[in-house]
C-alpha cells in the first residue's frame, strides 16, 4: 500500500471516533506523536503501558489491564502505530473499593465496549491499513490479570478479618445508597459486588455453590435498595426470583461471571426508570446534572445552564416535583456522598468539606447535623462500630 501523509493519520483517526467514540493515538516509528483531539485520557495508575507501547510485527494486539480498561494497538506498516483505546470492558469485574475521584472521573470519560466489538474494529483497521483481510484468529491477547488465591477471611488474622468484614459493610451501603437513587452508569463503571476475599465462602469446598450464594446474596440486598428506591416490591421480588432461577440454572462458574454488576445495574435501571416515570426531563436532567458533579461547585445557575433551561423555570419545576428547593436537594446530595466518606475513608472533616464545597467546615457540619440529626464526627465513630 502506498505510504500514508499526515492528513490520512487524522482523518484515519477522527473518523474511527466519529464512529465509535473510541479514543485514538498515534505515534511513528520514532515514538513521536501526532496531534489528534480528542486526547486519550491517561490512566490515573501512571501505567507503563501508557509510554512503553508493545513492539507489533503486524498482528493487532488487544492489551486488557486488571480494572477492566483495554487498549487496541494497530501496525501502520512502515510507519507507525495506532493505539486505540482507554476503553472499559462491559465485562469488567471491579474487586476494589474506588475512593480515589480522579479514578472516578476516568472510569466515567471512557467509552464501555466490548471485546468482541474492538476484534470487530481490529478487522476493520487491518484491512483498511494493510489492504488485505485479518485472518479470524490472528489477533493477539496479552492481560495483567492474575488470578492469584485469595486467602478466606476466616483464615486470616483476627485484625484482617475485622477490616475485611468492615470494608465489606462500607461497601454494601455505598452499593445500597446508587441502587436506590437509580444511578447505574456509576455502579457499572466503578463497583461490583461482592469482592472476593472480603465476604469468606459461603460452602467452601463447592466453589460453583460459594458463587452461587454469593449472587443470591447480590440478588436480595439489590432487591431491598431498590424498593427503598421506590420500586414496588411485587415488582422488585419478580425481577430477583428470575435472577434467582438463571442463577440456580447454572451449571460452571464461567457461566455467573461478572454476574454481581449486572444484577445490581438491573435493579438501578428499574429505579431509574420509575424516577424517569415521576419526574419531568428537565427535572431528571437536573438531578442526574447533581449526582454527576457532587466534586464541582453548583448552583442553581450553573445547573440550569447545563440542563439548557432557565432558572427561574427550573427551581419552581424543581420545587413542585420534589418538595425541596434545588439548593436545598444539592445539599442533601451532598450530605450523602458525605456519608459515605466518612464511612469509608480517613479524610478529615475539613478536606470533606473542601471536596464537596461546602463554604467552611461549621458550614458542613451545621448542614450535616440538621440533615442527619447528628454531626459527622459522631456518625463516623459509629459507623466504625
Amino acid at each position: 500500500m502506498n505510504r500514508l501523509s499526515t492528513s490520512d493519520l487524522t482523518q484515519v483517526a477522527e473518523h474511527l471516533y466519529g464512529m465509535t467514540g473510541f479514543f485514538v493515538t498515534y505515534r511513528d516509528r520514532n515514538g513521536t506523536p501526532l496531534a489528534l483531539r480528542p486526547e486519550a485520557p491517561p490512566h490515573p495508575g501512571t501505567l507503563p503501558i501508557e509510554n512503553e507501547w508493545p513492539v507489533l510485527k503486524k498482528t493487532p494486539l488487544l492489551y486488557t489491564l486488571k480494572d477492566g480498561t483495554a487498549y487496541l494497538f494497530l501496525d501502520v506498516p512502515e510507519q507507525g502505530m495506532y493505539r486505540i483505546g482507554p476503553v472499559l470492558l462491559q465485562s469488567a469485574l471491579f474487586r476494589a473499593h474506588i475512593q480515589d475521584e480522579a479514578y472516578h472521573q476516568f472510569y466515567k470519560v471512557l467509552p464501555r465496549t466490548t471485546e468482541n466489538r474492538l476484534i470487530d474494529c481490529a478487522h476493520l483497521m487491518y484491512r483498511l491499513l494493510h489492504g488485505e483481510p485479518l485472518p479470524k484468529r490472528e489477533i493477539e491477547q496479552l492481560s495483567d490479570i492474575q488470578e492469584a488465591e485469595i486467602p478466606l477471611v476466616a483464615d486470616a488474622p483476627s485484625h484482617t478479618g475485622v477490616t475485611a468484614y468492615r470494608k465489606a459493610w462500607q461497601r454494601e451501603q455505598q452499593i445500597i445508597d446508587w441502587i436506590a437513587t437509580g444511578q447505574s452508569e456509576r455502579l457499572a463503571t466503578t463497583y461490583s459486588l461482592p469482592a472476593y476475599g472480603e465476604f469468606g465462602t459461603l460452602a467452601r469446598h463447592q466453589p460453583l455453590r460459594a458463587e452461587k450464594n454469593l449472587l443470591l446474596g447480590t440478588v436480595l440486598l439489590s432487591a431491598r435498595a431498590a424498593i427503598r428506591g421506590g420500586l414496588e416490591p411485587d415488582e422488585a421480588f419478580s425481577l430477583s426470583d428470575r435472577m434467582i432461577e438463571t442463577i440456580e440454572a447454572a451449571t460452571s462458574i464461567a457461566e455467573l461471571r461478572n454476574r454481581h454488576v449486572r444484577i445490581t445495574v438491573s435493579f438501578a435501571e428499574a429505579v431509574k426508570e420509575l424516577q424517569a416515570l415521576r419526574h419531568s426531563p428537565h427535572v431528571l436532567a437536573a438531578i442526574r446534572y447533581i449526582q454527576q458533579h457532587l466534586y464541582e461547585p453548583l448552583s442553581v445557575s450553573s445547573i440550569s445552564q447545563a440542563i439548557h433551561v432557565s432558572s427561574n423555570y427550573l427551581s419552581v419545576l424543581f420545587k413542585d416535583e420534589t418538595g425541596l428547593p434545588l439548593a436545598r436537594y444539592v445539599i442533601r446530595e451532598r450530605i450523602r456522598e458525605a456519608k459515605r466518606l466518612l464511612r469509608s475513608s480517613d479524610d478529615s472533616l475539613l478536606t470533606i468539606s473542601n471536596k464537596l464545597h461546602f463554604s467552611s467546615q461549621s458550614h458542613f457540619s451545621q448542614a450535616f447535623k440538621q440533615t442527619t440529626g447528628e454531626t459527622p464526627t459522631h456518625y463516623r465513630q459509629r459507623s466504625e462500630f
